[in-house]
Order: C-alpha cells, then sequence, then structure tokens
C-alpha cells in the first residue's frame, strides 16, 4: 500500500486526536442481535438475600496497555499479581477492543455497539452534522442497559472505583456510575488526570470526581491514583461483604493513561532497563511470547507498520530522555500490579476469593502515539497547550514526579504493542488488541497458564458476565424505556472448555472510530485507516498468519473484501452511522514535521 510515513508525526496526530472524531460506524454484525437472543438459555435468580451463593465478579481494567505490557504476555515488567491470576487461569490472546477509551468502556459494560449506546464518537472530535443526533450524544444514553444495574437488580451489590468517562464532557446528564447501576462509586468522570493530586492534563481541562451523586474534591492529595482507587475498593468490599450477597466490583485504574507519573521509588527500578532501547525490547517481548506459547516458536517478527526511528539513529540525549519515559511507563504498571495484590489477598483473607471471577484488561492497545505538547491541546490553541506543558518540570532527571507532564510518542508504542502494527485510535491490531487475564471461580489447583487463542470481542463481556451471575437480560424495554437487545456473546462455555469458539468462521463483526474502520471474519480482517496512518482505502489480512498486517490480500481474494465491505456497510446502516461533514477537509492541511 502506499503510505507517506513521513506524515506520522506530532502534528499530523494532533489533528488525528482532536480533529479526527469524523466518524462511521462500529461493533458486532446485526446478525448477532438474534444470535445474542437464543443463547441466553438460563434461569433468571430469585436469590437477593443472604445466602446467595452466586460468584463475586471483580473486573479489573487497564487504561491504555499494549498488548505486551504485563508479564505473561511477553513483558519484562514485573507483574507477579497478574500473573499468578494467570498461572490460575487463562490468557485470551485474541481479545479485541476498540481503539479509544469511552467507546471501548460503553460496549463492555453494555454488551452493545457504542453508536448505539451513544458513544458514536468522542465529545472532543464531534462533527457539527453529528452534534445532537441519536448514538452521538457523547454520553452513554438509556437505549442500553449496563451489566452493573443488571445485577444490581439481581441481588449483587455493585461497587466502582476509578476512571468512567462515560459522561461526555464531565456532566452526568444522568449518566454518571451511580445513576447507572453503581450502588456505591467513587470515580473519575473525565477521561483522564493528574496521577498525583487530580490536576487537569491538557490545557483547559477541568477533572471531575464524584462520590455517589455528588461532585466531590479528589481526596488524599498526594496519595498516588492506583493507591486511591484500591484503597476506596478496599473500603467498599469491607462494607458489604459480610451480609452473604454477591459483589460485582469494578476497579479503574487511570493507569497507564497520559501523563505518565509514578513513585519514584518504583521508578528507579527500570531506570537502566531500556537503555537497550525500544527495538531490542520490542524483539525481547516477542520471544518471550513464543516462549509462552502465544505464537508459534518459528514465527518471525513482523515489520513495524508504522515504521519509528531505529534506537540506534538517536543522539544520547534523545536515547536518555525516551529511556526514562519508558521507565516511567513501567513503574506505573508494576504499582498498579502491587495494588492488584492488595485486593487478591483481601478477598484471600475474608474467604471469597475462590468464589470469585477475577479479570484484567485493558480499554484498548498503548498509550496516545503524540507527545504531550500535543496531547495536552484539548480546546485550546496549540500555544496554550504549550504553555501549559511548559509549566511542568519535564527534564529527564524529573520525569514521572507530580511536577512533570509526559507522554510518548509513536515510538513508545511500538514495544507496548509488540509484535503488532500501528497503535491507539487506528484499527490496527496494536490499538484493538489487548491484553486479557482471567480466573474464574473455583479455578482448582491449576498452576500453568491456558492459552486461549480464538476471537473474543469487547462486546462479549457484559453477556459472559451475566451468564456467571445467572442473571437474563432484557430483549426490547427495562424500566419502561426501550433498550438494544445485547449484541456480544457469553464466552463463559469457551472459559469452561465446552465449546471451542464463540464467533464462527462465516460470521463477520465489525467496529469504526474516527473513521477508521474494521471488520473480521474468522482468519480475515478488512481495514480500512484514514491517512496518514494509512491510506483510507480497504486492505484485506489474514491475521493468524499475518499478524503484523504486513501483507495485503486484497488483489488474490477480491471477493472476500467485497463480502466484508458489503457487511460493513449494511453494518453502519444498522447501527446509524453519521457520516460526518468535512471529512476530506480535514486532512487535507495536516502539516509536515520531524516527530
Amino acid at each position: 500500500m502506499d503510505v507517506d510515513f513521513g506524515l506520522l508525526n506530532s502534528s499530523y496526530f494532533l489533528s488525528v486526536l482532536f480533529i479526527l472524531g469524523l466518524t462511521l460506524s462500529l461493533t458486532a454484525a446485526p446478525s448477532l442481535t438474534s444470535a445474542a437472543k437464543s443463547q441466553f438459555a438460563f434461569a433468571q435468580p430469585t436469590a437477593t438475600d443472604a445466602g446467595d451463593k452466586r460468584p463475586n465478579i471483580l473486573v479489573m481494567m487497564g487504561d491504555d496497555f499494549g498488548y505486551s505490557d504485563i508479564g505473561s504476555f511477553g513483558s519484562e515488567i514485573s507483574t507477579p499479581n497478574l500473573d499468578a491470576l494467570a498461572n490460575e487461569g487463562k490468557i485470551l490472546t485474541n481479545y479485541h477492543t476498540n481503539p479509544v477509551c469511552s467507546p471501548a468502556r460503553v460496549s463492555f459494560l453494555t454488551g452493545v455497539d457504542n453508536h448505539i449506546g451513544g458513544i458514536g464518537t468522542m465529545y472532543e472530535n464531534i462533527a457539527p452534522n453529528q452534534v445532537g443526533k441519536p448514538g452521538y450524544e457523547t454520553y452513554i444514553n438509556n437505549k442500553v442497559v449496563t451489566v452493573q444495574e443488571l445485577l444490581k437488580d439481581s441481588g449483587y451489590h455493585t461497587m466502582m472505583s476509578g476512571k468512567w468517562h462515560l459522561s461526555g464532557h464531565g456532566v452526568p446528564n444522568g449518566s454518571s456510575p451511580h445513576d447507572r447501576g453503581f450502588e456505591d462509586v467513587f470515580t473519575l468522570l473525565a477521561g483522564g488526570a493528574q496521577h498525583f493530586d487530580g490536576g487537569a492534563e491538557e490545557a483547559g481541562g477541568h477533572p471531575l470526581f464524584m462520590r455517589n451523586d455528588k461532585i466531590v474534591p479528589r481526596p488524599d492529595n498526594g496519595t498516588y491514583s492506583n493507591d486511591l482507587y484500591t484503597n476506596i475498593m478496599l473500603d467498599q468490599i469491607k462494607k458489604y461483604h459480610a451480609d452473604g450477597k454477591p459483589l460485582f466490583m469494578y476497579l479503574s485504574f487511570q493507569v497507564a493513561h497520559s501523563p505518565f507519573q509514578a513513585p519514584e521509588d518504583v521508578i528507579k527500578k527500570y531506570e537502566d532497563i531500556y537503555n537497550v532501547g525500544y527495538d531490542k525490547i520490542t524483539e525481547q517481548r516477542f520471544e518471550k511470547q513464543k516462549e509462552s506459547g502465544i505464537w508459534n516458536a518459528d514465527m518471525k517478527l513482523p515489520q513495524r507498520i508504522p515504521p519509528v526511528e531505529p534506537w540506534d539513529s538517536l543522539t544520547p540525549d534523545q536515547k536518555a530522555y525516551r529511556a526514562k519515559v519508558l521507565a516511567v511507563r513501567a513503574a506505573m504498571i508494576e504499582d498498579m500490579d502491587n495494588n492488584i495484590g492488595r485486593v487478591i489477598k483481601y478477598l484471600k483473607d475474608i474467604g471469597e476469593y475462590d468464589n470469585t471471577l477475577i479479570m484484567f484488561t485493558s480499554d484498548n492497545g498503548s498509550s496516545e502515539p503524540v507527545e504531550m505538547k500535543s496531547l495536552a491541546l484539548g480546546t485550546v490553541t496549540a500555544a496554550e497547550a504549550e504553555a501549559f506543558v511548559n509549566t511542568f518540570n519535564n527534564t529527564v532527571s524529573n520525569i514521572g514526579n507530580a511536577n512533570s507532564l509526559v507522554n510518548y510518542g509513536a515510538w513508545g508504542t511500538m514495544p507496548s504493542v509488540s509484535p503488532f502494527s500501528y497503535y491507539k485510535t487506528s484499527q490496527g491490531e496494536g490499538g484493538i488488541r489487548a491484553p486479557f487475564v482471567i480466573k474464574l471461580p473455583s479455578a482448582g489447583n491449576q498452576t500453568n497458564t491456558e492459552i486461549v487463542n480464538v476471537f473474543v470481542h469487547v462486546n462479549d463481556m457484559t453477556p459472559t458476565f451475566l451468564e456467571f451471575a445467572g442473571v437474563q437480560p432484557p430483549s426490547s424495554t427495562y424500566k419502561g424505556h426501550t433498550v438494544h437487545a445485547i449484541m456480544g456473546k457469553s464466552v463463559k462455555s469457551l472459559l469452561d472448555g465446552k465449546v471451542q469458539v464463540v464467533h464462527s468462521d462465516d460470521e463477520p463483526i465489525a467496529q469504526e472510530m474516527f473513521n477508521n474502520t474494521a471488520v473480521f471474519m474468522g482468519d480475515w480482517k478488512a481495514v480500512k485507516n484514514e491517512p496518514p496512518t494509512s491510506d483510507g482505502k480497504w486492505h484485506l489480512f489474514n491475521i493468524t498468519a499475518d499478524i503484523g498486517e504486513n501483507t495485503d490480500l486484497a488483489s488474490q481474494h477480491p471477493e472476500i473484501l467485497a463480502k466484508l465491505m458489503t457487511d460493513y456497510d449494511k453494518f453502519a446502516k444498522d447501527v446509524g452511522v453519521i457520516v460526518p461533514s468535512g471529512q476530506a477537509e480535514a486532512f487535507q492541511n495536516i502539516g509536515n514535521a520531524a516527530d
């Protein structure tokens, strides 16, 4: 494909992230709706009082984790608690999500396409002709019902601590987590904030926090975000577990979202590790993945698309800066894992661990591939954004502290998503394939990680949780208003070892964001990413044989590509995509500048 990779730079991504919000369609083919209705054969529970023995469910959501950012997926970062969960459970190596956070989160918590759920695009990126249209509210709407609402109705205690990002510009409009089914909540409403004090991560930003139904100041300034959210989650568990009702616990970390900040003592552990360079780290992670059985032992590391500057071509100052940024991000992830260990230990101490379904994944793949001066733009001018970033001390020795504000460029996404191509915001595998670890209730004496390599989609999570809880979802109405039927499929039978696949080889599953689109069917993936990430044309890959999306097979299999494109067009119509006006003009004046 003819792609000008010289365009791939901070100036472009400034436009991609904050001009790009020009949208077409998303997720799971229409056939999923009818398929989903027939799969819920389990009975609606009636036990809602003490003695309810249904499993607890602990969902731990990471923020902007690349595929290889935890130990069981090949990372050099220390994540012993997640690794232990993997050893007792399973890793899903073919789990696909959406390429940015709020669209992924609305699908994860409802089992329904993000356009139907109200987040056809993010509020920062909405086009004028999309404003006020159904599916483009930019916050979770009432056309979908959440998993926590249904679990609460059936007798679960529902609690949340951490990032929400489903209330648009931060004004809840009835869309806060407390409004949408969590009985006990402490939450960051926005997409991001600083990690030690909750300050703005971008020029003009005003992160809001809520405790249940009230806006509150962030408590415990100086306490790192991982510690803050975990402390509150532990208090919630202590408060609710004693009455015998099952628990639904949603611990939604800010890590590893920008800005990259972490406790200084943890950063020191990684200060020398990344001096070998991101090329070497990418290779090492891939080799570890092969050793663990994720990939065949004879598989070669695919070419990276788009390419980044070779480590050996950098100046010593550039190497020092980039190594330190990677070290800080690694420290963020290790610290999160330490806090996960605290929750697991407490569940064991109170005798609830064995009866708890525990899972960890990420909303999307990798962090934004832009430096902070572009990412911090928000809704202000470039000059104002640069002035905002310049108020922080981003010298190499200070990076990671509370008064620094950094993110990595596209170079940092390369090891994060190893061995895939592309990054967050794109429909390349690096942007939409996330790590996934799950331990089932009463896992038994398993000591080796079981690898599940079949396709699973973000829409499948809500029906999975409901089936473990024995809860029947509504088909058309909920509390007096019409709701869309779940579009995903429960993967419980897959996790239980009773079936080999969830989605058949002839079942198309489509998704879209920022006019970047993808359709999956068996081994095939049809994908279109806008310039300059790619050329804005459809391409066809066999992502089982070609995990790096290096070889376009469109000319060899035009009939397959044509079918998938037709499936996508039908899907876009079914989910109510509104094609944004001004699409072509938005990309005509994207400038060139060095990354």
